[in-house]
């Protein structure tokens, strides 16, 4: 397996999956940029591997991403960043009726706005070299309406297959493919803002018999932006190891 390219950048690349992600990248020798509002994971990642480096940047802000991220050549976009908040400030659950649109645009800013403002940083250099891979993470919520999550999470995994899919047909011409991976449950922190139980009473129904770990996305990764996947585009893989196996 080769991958083409010579710098990635991750966004959301300080928590469970970017990091994992990182290390992958960095082992099959390339230059890694882990971007992310809290770094210090990252920066500790890096400290082991110089190949790795890290940018703070609020991904929820246009201004923040063009003032930090501008000007970089790279080369391989993993567009990772997400949040899911799930409660309001009194402990409720947050529902469509309870939704602030605060609320409902905080999560698509962060979800949905920064994934195309990092791609269109990043495509003038692609297209001119006439390569780049595009990986964006969704998530198994946009098939089955959401597990655990409110309906602007769900919603904005929705917007990010559609945006794969329209992009996909865009870029093709220039060199580039893109591709989402639709992770199923997947041990994260961000996944443990539930009760444990709430987790691991999924795992009947999932056919491998367990919940995800951050390696099994990160491997996917690795593959969409690798040799072996150079007749794929405008695809998402569900990788929930049997939790959904529809259409």
């Amino acid at each position: 397996m080769e991958i083409g390219g010579r710098s990635v950048m991750i966004t959301g690349g300080c928590g469970g999956i970017g990091l994992e992600m990182g290390r992958k990248f960095a082992a099959a020798g390339k230059e890694v940029l882990l971007v992310d509002a809290k770094i210090d994971a990252g920066m500790a990642l890096a400290q082991e591997n110089p190949a790795i480096s890290c940018i703070q940047c609020d991904l929820s802000s246009a201004q923040d991403i063009e003032h930090k991220l501008a000007g970089k050549s790279i080369d391989i976009l993993i567009n990772n960043v997400g949040i899911s908040p799930k409660f309001d400030a009194a402990g409720q659950r947050v529902k469509t009726w309870t939704m602030t649109l605060d609320q409902w645009n905080a999560v698509m800013a962060t979800n949905v706005t920064s994934f195309f403002l990092c791609t269109r940083l990043c495509l003038p250099g692609m297209m001119a070299r006439k390569f780049g891979r595009i990986v964006n993470i969704a998530s198994y919520a946009a098939r089955i309406g959401g597990y655990q999550a409110a309906v602007h999470y769900t919603t904005s995994k929705a917007a990010v297959l559609g945006f794969t899919k329209s992009l996909a047909r865009e870029v093709a011409p220039y060199g580039i493919l893109v591709n989402a991976i639709n992770p199923g449950r997947i041990e994260t922190p961000m996944t443990r803002d539930v009760p444990k139980e709430v987790s691991e009473g999924l795992i009947p129904q999932i056919s491998c018999g367990r919940l995800g770990v951050p390696k099994d996305i990160a491997n996917v990764a690795l593959f969409l932006c690798s040799d072996l996947a150079d007749y794929m585009t405008g695809t998402a893989i569900e990788v929930n190891g049997g939790l959904y196996v529809g259409p």
